[in-house]
């Protein structure tokens, strides 16, 4: 009997072989460069691919300066904590010291990719989305989205908090994937669900939060930032897209501890491990 193979040697001779599935619409826009993309998978263990999406509503308004390729630091130190943990080869990422710079500049993510051309998102098991913004999917990403999904792949986004406090990136995404996935989708996950406990157990307090840290070092009344809880899509019982509301993502950069603190560092770092374990796993 042949070796069971993994998900991810699947997806990888998938993508070699130029074969997909065909369930549902896949709506393309242009060439790519192929080839990187393969010999990044066949190099590394573990790849940290960014989505490019546009920010802003209505008509370019914003709210925040993050956008989409924000902070690269923060993937930096996690890809960093995450290998050594795991004790696997994952793509390096270099020049960036925790919150600088602030917008990643070529080379300094590990792939960047787009829902408007489904060849980018094909050979990445695994995507990571965060920003401050509203932002909303043409019909022709969403369209992709659900077949990405649908395929095996996996979605972690995480709300950047924008300075008002507000959660405009994580409603956009709300709507978007109860628009592509149907009303109530979009649920909670338990806490005594895999992706809280396969390498760290964090299932008695949940989800990690980083901003109110930051609003007690600085005296404020008032929690910046908001806290829904752990969001997932689930496709059976496969959770193929994890949702979080509370600045995950900044708490990776903040390696030193200087705003959140060296524990909310730490569990914030917990979290994407789990959430990565997680996804290579199903």
């Amino acid at each position: 009997m042949a070796p069971k193979q993994n998900r991810r040697g699947f997806l990888k001779e998938v993508c070699r072989a130029g074969l997909i599935a065909t369930t549902g619409p896949i709506v393309t826009a242009g060439p790519t460069d192929t080839m990187s993309m393969i010999d990044d998978l066949d190099r590394y263990d573990f790849i940290f691919a960014r989505v490019r999406f546009e920010e802003g509503q209505p008509f370019g308004r914003s709210h925040g300066p993050d956008i989409w390729n924000v902070r690269p630091g923060g993937d930096a130190n996690l890809l960093d904590e995450f290998s050594s943990v795991i004790r696997c080869k994952v793509k390096p990422i270099y020049n960036t010291h925790e919150w600088q710079p602030q917008y990643a500049s070529a080379g300094q993510l590990n792939a960047v990719v787009t829902f408007e051309d489904f060849e980018t998102v094909k050979p990445y098991p695994f995507l990571f989305m965060t920003g401050e913004n509203y932002f909303k999917f043409t019909p022709k990403a969403k369209s992709n989205v659900k077949a990405y999904i649908e395929r095996g792949g996996f979605i972690f986004m995480d709300d950047c908090v924008v300075g008002d406090g507000t959660d405009y990136f994580y409603q956009s995404a709300r709507v978007m994937l109860e628009d592509i996935f149907g009303r109530g989708s979009l649920k909670r996950i338990p806490l005594g669900h895999e992706v809280f406990r396969n390498v760290y157990d964090l299932s008695d307090k949940g989800l990690p939060t980083m901003q109110h840290k930051r609003m007690e070092q600085l005296g404020l009344p008032y929690i910046l930032g908001q806290n829904h809880g752990a969001r997932g899509i689930f496709v059976g019982d496969r959770l193929a897209v994890f949702l979080s509301s509370t600045d995950l993502h900044c708490g990776w950069c903040d390696r030193s501890g200087v705003y959140f603190g060296s524990n909310n560092y730490r569990q914030s770092i917990k979290m994407g491990i789990n959430v990565i374990m997680y996804a290579m796993m199903h």
